[in-house]
């Protein structure tokens, strides 16, 4: 009778603690079951308090938020601080990797203008760009979700296509802008209309 009363105590807790760290994210059932490649109907059964994550599905959550385990089975008072300081950290990363490629065309641009090379020097910046695309391609594999993986992707193949079309000087280059065409909605179909593992890149 004890324990009955304890694991309803626990679930109440859990489900309500659940529900106020998805809410904090920014996450639907939907977003937050894609990420752990769970259904939402299990997730509306764990915040309805019908059942409990296991300790694994709980750690996996505890981390996506940025919290602790002990603070998803314990009453609060206060509405949980959900990722603020992963989400601070994870636009620091991001944003210093993309100026530290600048830097490197920066440098780049720098040197071939004081050895006097021959050429459009101003294309090392121009390369910057699909560089720092891969970057944002590669954060949003790793943090992100497939509508960030979605605009990265798109970002990489129209930066790398006005790349190619201003250093290949050939005629008839703007083809390469037609060709980027069906690229881009294999990269919208794949990222957006694909219904697939969310920790998929």
């Amino acid at each position: 009778m004890c324990y009955n009363k304890i694991m309803k105590d626990l679930r109440a807790t859990v489900s309500k603690n659940l529900i106020d760290c998805r809410k904090a994210a920014g996450y639907t059932q939907l977003q937050l079951a894609e990420k752990l490649n769970y259904s939402d109907k299990a997730v509306s059964k764990w915040e309805r308090g019908e059942s409990l994550p296991d300790i694994a599905v709980l750690c996996e959550l505890a981390e996506l938020y940025g919290i602790t385990l002990d603070y998803l089975v314990r009453e609060h008072t206060r509405k949980p601080a959900v990722g603020r300081y992963k989400k601070r950290r994870r636009a620091i990363v991001s944003v210093m990797s993309c100026l530290l490629v600048w830097i490197v065309a920066t440098a780049v641009y720098s040197v071939l203008l004081i050895c006097k090379a021959p050429g459009d020097l101003w294309l090392s910046f121009v390369w910057a760009l699909p560089v720092t695309s891969i970057l944002c391609v590669v954060f949003s594999c790793v943090w992100g979700n497939r509508y960030h993986r979605a605009i990265s992707v798109s970002a990489l193949i129209w930066m790398l296509a006005l790349a190619l079309f201003l250093t290949i000087q050939i005629q008839n280059m703007w083809i390469v802008f037609v060709l980027s065409v069906p690229v881009q909605a294999l990269a919208v179909f794949w990222f957006i209309l694909r219904k697939g593992q969310n920790n998929v890149c």
